[in-house]
């Protein structure tokens, strides 16, 4: 299964409400194209993103990309590239 992770690194002087906010932007912004999102953390928040029953996609990856440079006042987020997110066997 593709997926691929985004990491959320908060600017020291983002309080808490601007930082659910970030969360929950990215995570409307998946639930809007159909991807899930498993999560954690608090200042620095980890979101493993796939789709259900299906493969997350470069164009996804990308909407996520332009969706971070948004937040950049905020936080450092990196999204990374596609990667499989089997559970090795």
């Amino acid at each position: 299964m593709l997926g691929f992770t985004v990491l959320i690194d908060l600017h020291d002087s983002v309080d808490e409400s601007r930082a659910a906010a970030v969360a929950q932007s990215l995570t409307e912004l998946l639930a809007a194209h159909g991807l899930v999102a498993s999560a954690g953390g608090r200042r620095q928040m980890l979101f493993v993103v796939s789709r259900e029953g299906s493969q997350a996609t470069e164009a996804e990856r990308e909407l996520v990309q332009r969706w971070a440079s948004e937040w950049r006042n905020e936080a450092e987020i990196t999204v990374s590239d596609l990667v499989d997110l089997s559970p090795a066997s």
